[in-house]
């Protein structure tokens, strides 16, 4: 939640309701979300109105939508699985839970549905209930898209329907994965993701070393690990130091 919060941030968008961040968002953390903001979000950015009637990129609005309701109905199934975080364990899951922030995202969640704190309804029963209210949401869009192209000339209608099925694969392609991706989107979304993890061993003795840090990710099965020059430089781009021997590879003084 405190990655959709700042990604909402870096592509100056509303911020969430209701949502406070657990921790202080890290300098490196900021300038991670800032590059995305240029690189998988780039394309999505520019489809902010500007007054005027865009129709492809109308169109384009409503293929990302639609590409974000077959994300939730068969892609997220398909990662969990091929991640096998469908087969834990309820042992593995109590162990997990704590790190994801589990009670926080439930108590977001009944404030999103206007329910009560004490509610005793499970994070997957709310869960449940955001998504069918949000596809409500989202299907009352495309009808009111589709009802209002109807109205419009065969040349604007045309632009529209275009721009749907480019904005399908504007964010995401088939498997899911990142179009207009920069190639460091992967080791970002690592970082981003344990955080609040990497802050502790930034100021934990003895100190901890990039090499470490890199050590840690590799235990991810989605890291795409290159070495540790190329980690190294990413670290360099984002400001990202440790304490650690290895201090060679740290950020040069400005």
């Amino acid at each position: 939640m405190d990655l959709k919060a700042s990604l909402r941030q870096a592509a100056g968008l509303e911020p969430m309701p209701y949502w406070e961040r657990s921790k202080p968002e890290p300098e490196w953390g900021r300038n991670i979300s800032l590059r995305l903001r240029n690189t998988i979000l780039k394309s999505i950015c520019k489809l902010r109105p500007n007054g005027e009637i865009n129709w492809r990129n109308y169109g384009r609005c409503i293929g990302l939508l639609e590409r974000y309701k077959t994300f939730q109905e068969h892609d997220v199934p398909r990662i969990l699985h091929e991640n096998q975080l469908d087969e834990l364990t309820e042992e593995e899951w109590s162990k997990l839970q704590p790190q994801l922030g589990e009670e926080q995202a439930r108590q977001y969640y009944l404030k999103i549905l206007g329910r009560p704190g004490d509610d005793k309804a499970t994070l997957d029963e709310v869960l449940e209930l955001v998504r069918q209210r949000e596809t409500e949401h989202l299907d009352k869009i495309r009808e009111t898209a589709v009802y209002f192209v109807a109205q419009q000339t065969a040349r604007d209608a045309k632009l529209f329907w275009e721009g749907v099925g480019e904005g399908y694969s504007l964010f995401l392609d088939e498997m899911g994965k990142f179009s207009g991706d920069d190639r460091r989107a992967n080791v970002y979304m690592e970082l981003l993701s344990i955080q609040n993890e990497i802050e502790k061993m930034r100021r934990k003795l003895p100190a901890i070393s990039r090499n470490d840090l890199r050590e840690e990710l590799k235990k991810s099965p989605d890291f795409e690990d290159r070495g540790q020059k190329w980690f190294n430089d990413v670290c360099d781009e984002i400001e990202l130091s440790m304490k650690g021997q290895g201090r060679t590879h740290d950020l040069k003084p400005r």
